[in-house]
């Protein structure tokens, strides 16, 4: 089958190229899916900016494809819970085992979930790590109607979901994101919306019950002045603050882990039941065609991007 790879040798979005690889078998409890949209995202843009050969060349020897954490496509074997023919969405493990970015991907059953047909596959992709990463640090956080909440980040593929879920929860949300993202992130569903460019978080001069940090920047111990007395830090990247991690358990402020290794279809059925409700709306920036993939890896760089890069089949 196809699939995009990765030459070592090379820089920047000229590493990847499209080559031949065998078509994966999927084991007992996998079912196999044709990949129609694969959405990028920060695990791709780290293979984007890796330009160090032998680095890269550790990362690329475990797997035959190693781009693609968030899919949908059409399921090309029976099993206990899909047949051939259904419409499903979802996302491989992190760690473990073959990316989507391929003609086809054997895939966990418990990490999908069927795809309604009023989602098209480009849509359907740019929902199930992104928006399942925010729901779940939410939940983390039991945010709950009347909360202030503080989304930093509000514009990425994680940050454009945040927002959504939190207003749906009932909380007032502050966002702050890209340059160009302000009326979008309030269409969004954010009450206030400031810009890295006019105003950066330690200008802000309200406290909040939770502050969701989808930029991997800020740090607990910063965070605290911004939190009332029993609020939340939630960071999606826990292991760059193990010390403020530390320091939350012996606090009335807290930082709990987050971490989401692959979709999961619990999560995905909520999501999907939100979108149905019309709570949730996908996010995409641009869809790219496979023929193109370059020009999307290009696309994942840039700074002012709102929502999510997708490679569609």
């Amino acid at each position: 089958m196809e699939a995009v790879l990765i030459d070592p040798s090379k820089k920047g979005a000229e590493k990847f190229y499209l080559g031949t690889v065998p078509t994966p078998r999927p084991s007992d409890g996998e079912v196999l899916v044709e990949v129609k949209a694969v959405a990028l995202s920060a695990w791709e843009k780290g293979f984007v900016q890796n330009n160090d050969p032998r680095s890269l060349a550790r990362r690329t020897r475990r797997r035959a494809v190693g781009l693609g954490l968030e899919f949908a496509g059409v399921v090309r074997s029976d099993s206990r819970c899909f047949t051939r023919g259904q419409r499903v969405l979802g996302g491989p493990h992190l760690t473990k085992g073959e990316k989507s970015l391929a003609q086809y991907v054997a895939v966990r059953e418990e990490y999908l979930a069927e795809l309604p047909d009023s989602l098209g596959f480009a849509q359907a992709a740019a929902l199930p790590i992104g928006a399942e990463t925010a729901l779940t640090g939410l939940d983390k956080a039991a945010v709950g109607s009347g909360d202030r909440v503080l989304v930093v980040g509000a514009s990425g593929g994680v940050g454009v979901y945040a927002v959504q879920i939190a207003a749906a929860l009932g909380a007032e949300v502050t966002a702050i994101g890209g340059r160009n993202s302000a009326p979008r992130l309030k269409e969004l569903g954010a009450t206030t919306v400031h810009t890295y460019r006019d105003t950066s978080f330690e200008d802000l001069t309200h406290t909040y019950d939770i502050v969701l940090d989808l930029s991997g920047r800020l740090r607990f111990g910063q965070v605290t002045k911004k939190l009332t007395r029993t609020g939340t830090f939630v960071n999606v990247n826990p292991h760059k603050d193990l010390t403020g991690l530390a320091a939350s358990l012996f606090g009335r402020r807290k930082a709990p882990f987050i971490y989401v290794p692959h979709s999961s279809a619990a999560a995905q059925t909520r999501i999907l039941d939100m979108v149905a409700r019309g709570e949730l709306t996908p996010v995409v920036e641009a869809v790219h065609d496979i023929t193109q993939f370059r020009a999307a890896f290009t696309d994942l760089t840039r700074n002012e991007r709102f929502g999510k890069i997708v490679i569609s089949y």
